[in-house]
């Protein structure tokens, strides 16, 4: 598996240990999470298992879009088996803006209460958005970096477009 594939695998992974409980258990969620002791309303259940089914569909299709899991026949697969999925790229640009405002987010919270959970909830999603930062600009290649020359310099490209001109040229 590549880093793209690491990368989702592990966004799906953390967007399920999040709505998990959620899907499972929303009064005992909702009734930590309120300040005073009294039971959740009928909103606040429904609110948070719909947005526990959001972030489960949201994973689901993140391996999806990522290329984990074929959307196409098995025929038309074997064709194109090493082909990268052309709608990772976008995928993973869409998950890392989500991790980085939910980091933002949870970073405000925690300055705001001090609560251990909303630490907890910064660092996952905050190792989510460096990765996905990572996985834009170097993986999901060959081995070389998807940039051109920025921040770095390609000279393994530069050598190769070079003797492609010589080539060309007849030298």
């Amino acid at each position: 598996m590549d880093s793209v594939g690491t990368y989702a695998t592990s966004t799906a992974a953390w967007l399920s240990l999040q709505a998990i409980p959620l899907l499972i258990s929303p009064k005992l969620i909702v009734t930590m999470l309120s300040p005073d002791a009294r039971r959740p309303t009928d909103l606040e259940i429904y609110l948070s298992r719909t947005l526990s089914m959001t972030l489960l569909c949201l994973g689901l299709l993140t391996i999806l879009l990522a290329g984990l899991l074929p959307l196409s026949t098995p025929v038309a697969e074997s064709e194109n088996s090493h082909a990268p999925s052309p709608y990772s790229g976008p995928t993973i640009f869409l998950t890392t803006t989500f991790h980085v405002s939910s980091t933002i987010y949870m970073y405000t919270n925690y300055m705001a209460t001090g609560s251990a959970c909303f630490a907890l909830g910064m660092t996952g999603s905050g190792i989510l958005s460096c990765f996905g930062l990572w996985c834009l600009m170097f993986g999901g290649g060959d081995g070389r970096g998807k940039v051109s020359g920025w921040p770095f310099r390609n000279d393994e490209e530069r050598t190769r477009k070079k003797e492609k001109m010589m080539k060309r040229r007849g030298l």
